[in-house]
């Protein structure tokens, strides 16, 4: 059974945990991170009640033991520090907790999808130029070791792909539109020979995660 913890929610939170369970028949728990991690495949973390330190922590030693992050933010927190949090690993980040939204995020999070918020979202699009100058020429050199040779534009949306967005969100951070990277992810897959999702943001994932071993 695909059980959901909660470590340490506001208590406008814990009235929303006893619906999700009413309402939706979501077998939900709230108790110590010792607990969680044996009996939840998804945990949210209220960031709220925790340090940035203690939140890049949990979520890097949740992640290593194959268990899913949704973070519960207050719309004001600093994009480099959610950033971060994507990068250790946190599948989705949530600033609006009603009920329809963390019930959403559960049926996201099973099916290994994201909800990234706007505030994050426009931080990458001012900062894409950056990333990608600082990011894309070693991704690009890692693909072609592998005999892979994309284009420019498929460097890009691959390196997107391998933080598990959406074809909207990529749309949106490349300013073009989805069917366009819908067209060049199937040219994608046919250059990787990939044939799910899934295995594309794996074999991205990988990618970049051994690039970033062979630079520390």
């Amino acid at each position: 059974m695909f059980y959901v913890g909660f470590y340490q929610p506001r208590d406008s939170v814990k009235e929303i945990v006893t619906q999700m369970e009413e309402q939706h028949d979501i077998p939900v728990m709230i108790g110590s991170i010792n607990v969680l991690v044996r009996c939840c495949s998804l945990i949210f973390l209220d960031l709220q009640k925790l340090t940035p330190k203690d939140s890049i922590t949990l979520t890097r030693e949740l992640t290593e033991k194959n268990v899913k992050v949704v973070g519960l933010i207050s719309g004001e927190d600093e994009p480099r520090h959610l950033l971060r949090l994507v990068r250790e690993g946190v599948i989705s980040l949530i600033d609006d907790h009603s009920l329809s939204s963390l019930v959403k995020a559960v049926y996201v999070a099973q099916k290994d999808h994201s909800i990234l918020p706007s505030i994050l979202l426009q931080f990458l699009r001012e900062n894409i130029v950056e990333l990608r100058q600082l990011d894309k020429e070693s991704f690009a050199h890692k693909l072609l070791k592998s005999c892979i040779n994309l284009t420019p534009k498929e460097i890009e949306i691959a390196y997107l792909l391998g933080k598990d967005l959406k074809n909207r969100d990529i749309a949106y951070l490349l300013d073009t539109k989805e069917s366009t990277v819908k067209v060049h992810i199937s040219h994608i897959y046919t250059k990787t020979g990939k044939k799910r999702r899934r295995d594309l943001f794996q074999y991205f994932k990988e990618l970049k995660h051994k690039e970033k071993g062979a630079r520390s």
